[in-house]
């Protein structure tokens, strides 16, 4: 998810948006069906065509009821106030057949891919924890479920559950890459689940989307990212010729950096937040981003540069470029105008990467974690700084991270924009589910604070 724009980026957007749109169209057919049978069950809406949803824009690529390959606009807002109902189709694909395995990996190669494995009797318990992850991811990943008895045997996963993570095939590399990771172990944990999956969705170089972003962004190392005129489907060698090169460096960096590849025309709009200009149809231009820090390499692209550079990244041996926060404390907006929500002096706590620790260790704290270009996140923006006010002379912390610049810490569950979570003085942290009024906050931060002084000063 990227800072400052609201519009997904060019090429990629495209297609994503219209297969994500076209799934919503076709779900409020499925939930319209009394008064428009458009589609009556998955045989229809698989010999469906592109042009029932108006033209060659789509492709015929919208997939049947259990398909995923498309979406990615994360969650958040399952409630009424947000969008109500939620997708009431099945978040995975259920797979009858060895070979239906790699079908499905390979439905869309750009893609990760996550399929299941258990047996239904016996694994009971773990499929269910299984179809919990899927069903709060299903716009992240793709996955499958398998408990075909026969298509287990086949794959060699009959004795007990098990969990793989395929990496988008477009960019294994033979010899190179691992084509799959098993979650290792029989028993499920959701969340240690849900953060082996992005650790592992990624291959060695992949391409930066506008879907990709957050994978990376979970990776816990910094990003170098080459950035060229790239396209996949009309020039796919001019990516492979910068991909084999860039591996060659990324190879040595396993578990310290991560690497991808970005059209600088998609992603105009962050080069600048690395400094990088490239004006020319042939400019290439790498950088690193680490957080809100933003690095760029000075030299021309090459493999020895490229090395020299991921390892002063590594080293800590440059100057970063520092992106800035956006303030509550600003009483004005954008056009100039005075904003009638910020009058009162806020009491927010910005966090980053850097304060976060220090500003939440040890104590109780309603944190939000948001976009700045989510209109609902400006909507909440007054509501919350009344909820700082109130609480001010609360020993309890109101605190709001900008999740597009800053990596929201491990075992916060940000799925979408706004996610209110609520962190206990021992450090146990539950989302916030409930109204988005001061008064249900209050109450809410009342009846689950540790410390006795919050309790009664509320």
């Amino acid at each position: 998810i990227s800072s400052g724009h609201a519009e997904l980026p060019h090429r990629a957007s495209r297609r994503g948006a219209a297969t994500m749109l076209t799934k919503l169209w076709v779900v409020a057919l499925l939930a319209a069906q009394n008064a428009q049978p458009a589609f009556a069950d998955e045989e229809d809406l698989a010999e469906a065509d592109g042009e029932d949803f108006g033209g060659d824009d789509y492709d015929g690529d919208y997939g049947d009821v259990g398909d995923y390959g498309g979406g990615g606009y994360g969650g958040g807002y399952g409630d009424d106030e947000y969008g109500g109902g939620g997708d009431p189709t099945p978040a995975w694909e259920t797979v009858e057949s060895f070979d239906g395995i790699a079908e499905f990996v390979n439905q869309d190669e750009t893609e990760p891919a996550v399929v299941g494995f258990f047996d239904a009797d016996r694994d009971a318990d773990q499929q269910k924890v299984y179809e919990e992850v899927a069903e709060g991811s299903r716009y992240d990943f793709r996955f499958a479920l398998v408990t075909d008895e026969a298509a287990r045997t086949a794959a060699k996963l009959q004795k007990g559950p098990a969990v793989l993570i395929y990496a988008p095939p477009r960019f294994v590399k033979e010899g190179v890459d691992k084509k799959r990771a098993r979650y290792p172990s029989a028993k499920l944990d959701a969340e240690a689940l849900k953060k082996f999956i992005f650790k592992r969705s990624v291959p060695l170089v992949g391409q930066k989307t506008w879907k990709s972003g957050e994978r990376y962004d979970k990776q816990g190392v910094p990003v170098v990212t080459l950035f060229a005129a790239i396209d996949l489907e009309k020039n796919a060698k001019g990516f492979d010729y910068f991909a084999n090169r860039l591996r060659k460096v990324a190879a040595d960096y396993v578990g310290k950096l991560s690497f991808n590849i970005g059209d600088k025309e998609d992603f105009s709009y962050q080069l600048e937040d690395y400094g990088i200009e490239l004006p020319a149809k042939k400019d290439v231009g790498v950088g690193a981003k680490d957080g809100n820090k933003y690095y760029r390499m000075e030299d021309k692209f090459n493999v020895d540069n490229v090395r020299k550079f991921a390892q002063a990244v590594v080293d800590g041996a440059l100057e970063p470029k520092i992106k800035e926060e956006p303030s509550y404390d600003d009483d004005h907006d954008a056009s100039g105008e005075a904003d009638d929500s910020d009058y009162e002096e806020s009491d927010v706590t910005v966090l980053t990467d850097a304060n976060f620790a220090d500003e939440t260790d040890g104590k109780d704290a309603m944190l939000e974690f948001y976009a700045p270009w989510c209109g609902h996140c400006q909507a909440l923006k007054p509501t919350y700084k009344e909820l700082g006010t109130r609480l001010a002379s609360a020993d309890v912390v109101v605190g709001a991270m900008d999740a597009t610049a800053n990596s929201p810490p491990d075992g916060y569950d940000v799925q979408g924009y706004p996610t209110l979570i609520f962190k206990t003085a021992s450090g146990k942290t539950t989302s916030y589910d409930g109204d988005r009024d001061v008064d249900s906050m209050v109450a809410y931060i009342k009846e689950h604070a540790e410390a006795e002084s919050v309790k009664s000063e509320l």
